[in-house]
């Protein structure tokens, strides 16, 4: 289903996925909304006709520009199997968290701070809207924070050291990776096949670290990370997913 929308939300509940995971960004007015790249990307998002709006970083746009795009008719090469659902809008922060206020999934949302030449975001005023919105809908318990822009990550735990932090590229740091947990007070951590061996996964989770995998979706890859040890598989394909451990029950 077209990513980071309501449709590919609702596909995984259906299939019974335990995460949501999702992409925020800050728009021109100061707004939440939900979708990756940083700048509108072309390859799947058409501007309605006779709108006016055309592709552009997301901080340049307002929240009513960005929601004149079609996110659901086209899809990355990446996804020949995505199934287009026409006439999808990227949703904000608010309607994702109001929708799925009283589903037990847990919801993994990521700061997507603008790259290059994509405007700036105070990461502070980031945080604080995210902050806010989750205690409105009374999902402390129910929400991660996920960043590889760990200023968020601090902020976070300053405003509200309840909600639970999940750091990623963690070996970009190039330290060690419980003492990077604890210095940002992070609870999660992904970490891919080549940067730790089952023993230091084992240690980061004896210590209260929950350990993901890497963006998979074929069984090996699957296979690899359940033999290092990890308590969640991060994937695009959940249906495929799903199938495979229905299979390969853990032991």
């Amino acid at each position: 289903m077209p990513e980071n929308t309501f449709p590919a939300w609702d596909n995984a509940i259906r299939l019974g996925a335990d995460w949501l995971e999702f992409d925020i960004q800050m728009t021109a007015d100061d707004q939440l909304i939900i979708t990756h790249d940083g700048t509108v990307n072309a390859t799947f998002c058409t501007a309605d006709p006779g709108s006016g709006v055309r592709p552009a970083p997301v901080r340049d746009l307002t929240l009513a520009d960005l929601q004149k795009f079609d996110c659901g008719s086209k899809h990355r090469a990446l996804y020949p199997i995505q199934k287009a659902v026409p006439g999808t809008r990227m949703p904000t922060f608010e309607a994702l968290l109001r929708r799925y206020r009283h589903v037990h999934q847990v919801l993994y949302g990521e700061t997507k701070m603008p790259g290059p030449n994509e405007g700036i975001v105070d990461p502070v005023a980031i945080t604080r809207q995210i902050s806010a919105l989750v205690h409105k809908y009374g999902l402390e318990d129910r929400f991660i924070l996920q960043s590889a822009d760990y200023r968020t990550i601090d902020a976070m735990h300053e405003l509200d050291p309840h909600i639970r932090t999940c750091l990623l590229y963690p070996w970009l740091a190039k330290t060690e990776y419980l003492e990077l947990a604890r210095q940002h007070h992070a609870t999660c951590m992904l970490l891919r096949l080549q940067d730790a061996d089952a023993a230091e996964v084992q240690r980061l989770r004896s210590a209260g670290v929950t350990v993901i995998s890497d963006v998979v979706d074929d069984e090996a890859d699957w296979d690899a990370y359940r033999r290092r040890g990890v308590d969640a598989l991060f994937t695009n394909d959940p249906a495929s997913l799903i199938q495979y451990l229905n299979r390969n029950p853990a032991h």
